[in-house]
């Protein structure tokens, strides 16, 4: 039931005293006041509702405004914890959702009521003028969004597990419609998480062709429809972009994410934008964090493997120590903290960083066989030397028995994915999975920065995908995902002008991976596995030439994959130093 909503003059104030304060504030005893259903007027006559916490002494404090579709009250101690730390939060519903007017749609009004919320927070008598937006994924979604409004009264910005595209780190990536948002999508339309979700039948669904005819019963957002109906960077997204805000963007911004992030590259595209193109006051208070974390999930167990206690960190004090410096102006000595802290993967332990990547040193590793690197018990191999007169490898495409997503970066409710780091051997049996495996290494290693593969194929098609996937091969066996990628073959020189294939013609694709850092210890090896789907975390190519997701039928292709001399396809690393085969 919608509660009554006050306005700020009249609006139900709850106080509270916390004298036995919970664990999530454990600091000296202090007043909250509490706002109950604030509203918040937009330019266009709608109401949002909003939830304000206040320290208990009246007076003026920065304000961290966090905008959520997902229901305010979940941040309850959230609010609690930093208006106990001397800073007053705003948690306010985004349009359409729970208790505020209007009708939602992902994106579509967040820039403009961003920035009338900033712009109201900003006149409240318990606000100082300084207006930081805080949340992570759909949270960080709004925050760079309200960017592009240029408010001056926003002082800064903490984001967490967000993409730096809405295009291609959202709902695409590499041209590949992200089928595991299907979830995310049915649940907004549901306007709930949990309840009724469990008793979708995904496993039947996820299979149904065309994908955009995938409907639950009660489901027919209009969204949904119109992310299928726009597959290209076209217009759409482009008005919902915030790709050109970065040279203008003069303010702190704290930055975190997860390897095992479903937007994993644009956390750290959005750092690497900040640190290369933003105005020095930007620059010099960026902060970035990187765990070995899923989405919205600080660990220590991902998948498979558990990363040990300490992978978790207290980010909620870090943020405050930030806060005090660059927004009130406490001197606490954070300008000398690390600018960025990552967990390194198989050393398992915190490094601190000034620049990323750390190096601009790059490796090839070329694919080699005999014409028989399928499965990983096949003769595919990395070296560093480039092929000489090799056969190409083969295999069969089939969409209606593609390669099954195992771990990596999902989101927690895309059912039936699995998300995380997961041992892959039982995805590299798969006779269409062609494996490529270096020799075990004599000396410990870092990889550290973006992954691309450079691959030389062809196939019997008009359209295909390919897949692309990096592994952390132990001595023992486990094959450990580290970060992987897809590309769409129209898409192969443009986003935005697809061009068909020329069936049995090769071409030259550029597949990125992401990011990773990893030390390979000495005796691992490093795998690399080529294929053509990864499922259900992407739609299915259906091989035929139409939009996958329209197309109510596939054909199966025949894929080839050189590496020659005149098709040398190979795995490009960031290395710190140089390993030792």
């Amino acid at each position: 039931m919608k509660r009554h909503r006050p306005t700020i003059g009249s609006g139900l104030v709850i106080v509270l005293w916390l004298t036995a304060l919970p664990s999530f504030c454990q600091t000296s005893r202090r007043q909250v006041r509490w706002l109950l259903d604030v509203s918040v007027p937009m330019r266009d006559g709608v109401n949002l509702a909003a939830d304000v916490y206040l320290p208990g002494p009246n007076g003026r404090y920065p304000v961290l405004l966090e905008r959520t579709p997902y229901g305010k009250e979940g941040n309850q101690k959230e609010g609690i914890y930093f208006a106990q730390h001397g800073y007053a939060m705003v948690v306010e519903d985004t349009r359409g959702r729970y208790d505020s007017g209007g009708t939602w749609y992902p994106f579509l009004d967040e820039a403009d009521d961003g920035a009338d919320t900033i712009a109201w927070a900003a006149k409240q008598p318990w606000c100082d003028g300084k207006v930081v937006t805080i949340g992570a994924s759909y949270n960080g979604m709004d925050q760079w969004l309200a960017t592009t409004q240029r408010n001056p009264a926003l002082a800064g910005m903490i984001v967490g597990f967000a993409p730096s595209d809405l295009y291609g780190n959202t709902v695409y990536q590499g041209g590949a419609f992200k089928l595991g948002l299907l979830t995310f999508a049915a649940a907004m339309g549901y306007h709930v998480l949990t309840s009724r979700m469990s008793l979708i039948p995904w496993p039947k669904l996820i299979w149904s062709l065309p994908v955009a005819s995938i409907a639950p019963a009660g489901f027919q957002p209009q969204f949904y429809r119109d992310w299928i109906n726009h597959p290209t960077r076209d217009a759409y997204w482009q008005k919902e972009s915030w790709r050109n805000i970065f040279p203008s963007l003069d303010i702190p911004i704290f930055l975190y994410g997860g390897w095992y992030d479903i937007f994993q590259p644009g956390t750290i595209d959005n750092f690497m934008n900040i640190a290369w193109k933003s105005p020095p006051r930007a620059r010099s208070a960026l902060r970035w964090v990187e765990g070995p974390w899923g989405h919205g999930a600080f660990g220590p167990q991902i998948g498979k493997v558990n990363f040990a206690p300490h992978s978790a960190v207290d980010l909620r004090a870090k943020e405050i120590r930030w806060l005090d410096y660059y927004i009130r102006g406490i001197k606490n000595g954070a300008e000398n903290d690390p600018r960025i802290e990552v967990f390194v993967l198989g050393q398992n332990a915190w490094k601190a960083e000034q620049n990323w990547p750390p190096s601009n040193i790059r490796v090839k590793y070329f694919l080699h066989s005999l014409g028989h690197a399928n499965t990983l018990h096949g003769d595919g191999r990395l070296s560093v030397n480039k092929p000489t007169n090799e056969a190409p490898d083969r295999y069969r495409y089939d969409p209606g028995n593609p390669v099954p997503t195992h771990g990596g970066g999902n989101s927690p409710n895309s059912k039936p994915t699995i998300w995380g780091a997961m041992d892959q051997r039982s995805v590299e049996a798969r006779n269409d999975v062609l494996v490529y495996t270096s020799a075990p290494f004599s000396s410990d290693f870092e990889v550290a920065g973006p992954v691309t593969v450079h691959l030389f194929a062809s196939s019997s098609a008009r359209d295909t995908d390919w897949t692309a996937k990096l592994v952390d091969v132990a001595p023992s066996g486990f094959a450990m995902n580290l970060t992987d990628g897809i590309l769409r073959a129209r898409y192969r020189s443009s986003f935005v002008h697809p061009e068909l294939l020329q069936a049995g013609r090769a071409y030259e694709y550029t597949i990125q991976l992401g990011y990773t850092d990893t030390v390979f210890r000495k005796g691992d090896r490093i795998r690399l596995e080529i294929s053509s789907s990864n499922f259900p975390r992407f739609s299915r190519n259906t091989n035929t030439g139409n939009q996958p997701e329209k197309d109510p039928g596939f054909v199966s292709a025949q894929q080839t994959v050189f590496h020659d001399p005149s098709h040398a396809s190979y795995l490009e690393l960031p290395v710190t130093s140089a390993p030792g085969l």
